[in-house]
């Protein structure tokens, strides 16, 4: 049986959204609604960035305020048309890869709201194409002093 929700296409792919309404961001009201849509309108600036690596996810499919769950497994019931990459070990891990506007809007209707993309890609594992320092700001230090260091 097909699960209740809204049916939408994005760019001929069919998709059905549910639990719209479930408020992600507590402290804010955001719900599952508002990410889908904000994953829909940044889709040509981070697709580039997503495209060929093999990704993981980190969902909160009750909220961020609640423990969320990493996924590096794309789960079964992905659509057929979302490609994966298989990875070495045994048994060999298949990330999810998002490669269109479609997939990242699966990706939100999953509550995905960390994607994590290795620096290297799916068909090179073992080859790092850049370095990522991740400056977060946190006591003492502020956002300015992390900008500083990030010159």
């Amino acid at each position: 049986m097909a699960p209740k929700g809204t049916a939408v296409t994005v760019e001929g792919r069919a998709l059905t959204l549910t639990n719209l309404d479930k408020v992600l961001y507590p402290d804010a009201g955001f719900t599952k609604a508002q990410v889908i849509d904000y994953y829909a309108r940044i889709a040509p600036a981070m697709l580039p960035h997503l495209a060929g690596r093999a990704l993981t996810f980190h969902r909160f499919p009750n909220g961020v305020d609640q423990k969320g769950f990493f996924e590096k497994n794309c789960p079964g019931h992905r659509p057929d048309w979302l490609p994966v990459s298989v990875g070495p070990g045994s048994p060999p891990p298949m990330s999810c890869r998002i490669e269109e506007p479609a997939a990242l809007v699966w990706a939100g209707n999953q509550a995905a709201i960390e994607i994590h993309a290795p620096m290297a890609r799916a068909d090179d594992l073992a080859s790092p194409r850049m370095v990522v320092f991740d400056l977060d700001p946190g006591a003492p230090a502020t956002v300015r002093e992390c900008a500083a260091v990030a010159v």
